[in-house]
């Protein structure tokens, strides 16, 4: 009887737990519902376990942080980093090409400061980047007259299907000029990125026509649109799901344009930026998979509960820093919600690296992978002569290994 008593107080405590988080204020009206992802494959096969991207070196090691974005054109280099700057690495060195914000006193600050994320170029030399915080903008570097000039293309206040953008990441320039671009998640910027885990996806697969400047949504309700990359052909453009641990398809020409489809599914990692090479896509795992992320949407109540409690810690850093403004609260306020966090969890596990090979259909070639931990959070690739080029959005250096036999 005892048992049962104790049983039913459980539940009656828990009920009220429940209850107190259903009833506590939401940021973005989020909503919560039950969604699975398809299991994750097996290290098998082409996706066998290997130590190929093992013995990386560590380029401008604690001179740069989160290189995130990577683009080689016209001999050239280019990466994106934190504090707002796009860069150029000519002869060993670093080169600031463009800035966008405004100074500010560190990462804690790159709402203020800015940070491109993706980059890419059209065929007429320019640079296009996203900037998670500022939008969209094109860069002259074909012309040592405005070597540099930015222009913004896409604004954070351009209202788009009734939302306005909130966290621009990747964009990919056809060769009639058209700009694709994704807008991760409506609701919660970068530095709130931990929540876009825990909530339905708001992400976006986004079209801007440079005639007619107008945007059009061609996808949503991702959850977290992330890299893009068009096919040779330029009759399809790949989006990464990170979130769900795939990539969609959608047409852009032929019979099924407008519509989409699955591209892969059941990754066994977090699919970051796309980079075409030749006939082949690749696909760094930014993250490696484990029971949490694949389960967690399972448990909407759970994600609900995290989700608010988080708020109200962020909210309680944010309180307390406008009472006794100090370097330390706005860190831990920036902590909180930024994905550094999961990258810092994640490193406690030793990490595993894994870059994926895969055909137009959708077939995975092969992989390669480092199981080391010395390098890891990769989020695109650059192969320049015989050396692979590594970024990601955490590390404070560029990684480069010698190009491995038949990634090409």
């Amino acid at each position: 009887m005892a048992f049962v008593n104790q049983l039913l107080k459980s539940g009656v405590y828990l009920t009220a737990l429940v209850g107190f988080f259903t009833l506590l204020p939401s940021q973005h009206n989020d909503t919560f519902t039950h969604f699975s992802n398809v299991p994750e494959k097996a290290l098998i096969g082409p996706l066998a376990l290997n130590e190929k991207l093992s013995g990386a070196s560590k380029l401008f090691e604690n001179q740069i942080k989160g290189p995130e974005g990577l683009i080689y054109y016209n001999n050239t280099l280019y990466s994106t980093i934190h504090l707002g700057n796009v860069i150029k690495i000519v002869d060993d060195q670093i080169i600031p090409i463009a800035k966008f914000g405004k100074p500010c006193d560190g990462i804690y600050e790159e709402h203020i400061c800015g940070r491109p994320l993706g980059i890419t170029t059209d065929n007429k030399g320019f640079l296009y980047v996203a900037d998670a915080y500022y939008g969209i903008f094109k860069i002259n570097v074909n012309s040592s007259n405005n070597y540099g000039a930015k222009e913004q293309i896409v604004s954070m206040e351009d209202v788009i299907d009734g939302v306005r953008p909130k966290l621009p990441n990747s964009v990919a320039v056809s060769s009639d000029g058209t700009i694709y671009w994704t807008d991760s998640d409506s609701h919660y910027a970068l530095h709130d990125g931990v929540y876009t885990i825990l909530v339905d996806g708001t992400g976006r697969l986004i079209k801007y026509d440079s005639k007619l400047k107008k945007n059009t949504v061609l996808m949503k309700n991702l959850h977290f649109a992330n890299g893009i990359e068009l096919s040779d052909d330029e009759s399809f453009i790949l989006v990464a799901e990170t979130l769900k641990f795939r990539v969609h398809k959608y047409y852009l020409k032929g019979p099924k344009a407008g519509e989409s489809s699955i591209f892969i599914d059941g990754l066994p990692g977090m699919p970051d930026n796309i980079k075409r090479i030749g006939q082949w896509f690749y696909l760094p795992l930014v993250l490696h998979r484990n029971t949490f992320y694949s389960k967690i949407g399972e448990y909407p109540t759970l994600r609900m509960m995290a989700t608010k409690s988080l708020g109200l810690l962020d909210q309680t850093f944010q309180i307390l820093d406008s009472f006794y403004p100090n370097i330390f609260l706005k860190k831990a306020a920036h902590w909180v919600g930024h994905f550094e966090s999961l990258s810092f969890l994640n490193q406690l596990t030793k990490p595993r690296l894994t870059i994926l090979k895969v055909n137009e259909k959708g077939t995975i070639i092969s992989s390669w992978h480092s199981t080391t931990g010395e390098v890891f959070g990769i989020c695109e690739v650059e192969v320049i002569d015989d050396k692979l080029y590594l970024a990601s959005p955490f590390n404070n250096f560029l990684g480069v290994i010698k190009l491995p036999h038949g990634f090409l």
